[in-house]
This record gives C-alpha cells, structure tokens and sequence, in this order.
C-alpha cells in the first residue's frame, strides 16, 4: 500500500486535492481502482492515509540544553517537510478536506502530538530557568505552527532558513524569562 499513498502524495503536488483521481491513484501505483476504494472509501480518507505516513519528527522533544535550540529544533522538521512540493501539497489538500472527519481526526491527533512535546520542552526550560512564568506551551506550538503553515499556504513562501530563525527568535522571547 506503501506504493498508493507515494501515488497520492505525487498527484497531490501535480493537482492538488480538487484534481486528486483515485484512477491516476490507481495507474500511478499500479494496483486496480477497486483495491484503493476497499481500503480507502473516500478522497478525504485517502490524503488522511497519506498525511499519517509522512509523520515528521515534529511530535518529538528534542533536548539540545537551551529553550531556543529546543524550540528551532521541533520547528525545523515541520518547515522542511512543508518547504517540499509533496509537503505543501498535502498541507493544502488538508485545509481543503479539512471538514472531512478523517481528515479533522488526524489534525486534532498530530496537534496532540506536538504539544506533548512542547510541554517536554517547557518543563525542562522551566527546570532550567529559562521559561517565563505564564507562558502557555500550547500558545507556543499553535504559534510555530500556524506561522509556518501562514507562511507555506498564504504566502506560497519557503518557510526555512533565516525566516525559521526569525520566528524562532520571536517565540523564543516570549516564552523566555531571560
């Protein structure tokens, strides 16, 4: 199945989500259409599929010793995959398909996901003096994140490199106590 959600991925970058075609799916994978609608029995379903086999390192808590490194750290996985065609394409197939319970399901899970792991990273900050009372760990991941997807789906703009460092930066001093 591997080889049907590559196929997804590929014609969601060349389509996007409107011009998504089980058929093309189907060809592209070599398998018969009816193998990819016995598994997956809509187009919301199979971009959901898709989305869950690209998981980044995002929902990890990386440890590199400072509250800004943690942070950049966690935010570079999600701004490299979305940088990527394949990536922007299924960001947008998701703001598309995004009513779809599928499609809803696997946003509230990856969210869950990531702020798990800003938590990690605030009470280690927390331990070591670096995070300012008040400061919410679920502003600062909802923060990071909506400001890379602003950034891929709005401005059609590479969400890397310095812009990353800039936003880091921004976060960084608000959720600092330095």
């Amino acid at each position: 199945m591997a080889a049907v959600l590559a196929a997804v991925r590929a014609e969601l970058a060349e389509t996007g989500f409107e011009g998504l075609s089980v058929d093309r799916v189907a060809r592209r994978a070599e398998v018969n259409k009816t193998t990819v609608y016995r598994r997956w029995p809509t187009k919301e379903a199979l971009v959901a599929a898709a989305m869950d086999g690209l998981r980044t390192d995002l929902a990890d808590s990386p440890d590199t010793g400072d509250l800004r490194g943690d942070l950049h750290a966690l935010a570079a996985p999600l701004a490299e995959f979305l940088s990527r065609p394949e990536g922007a394409a299924l960001a947008r197939a998701a703001l598309h398909a995004g009513s779809a319970q599928d499609m809803a399901a696997l946003a509230a899970e990856r969210m869950s996901e990531q702020a798990s792991g800003v938590f990690a990273i605030a009470e280690r900050a927390r331990e070591r003096g670096e995070w300012r009372e008040g400061a919410d760990p679920q502003q600062v991941i909802f923060t990071l994140v909506g400001a890379i997807l602003h950034r891929v789906l709005l401005e059609h703009a590479d969400p890397t490199g310095t812009w990353l460092d800039s936003l880091v930066d921004l976060v960084h001093r608000g959720a600092s106590a330095r």
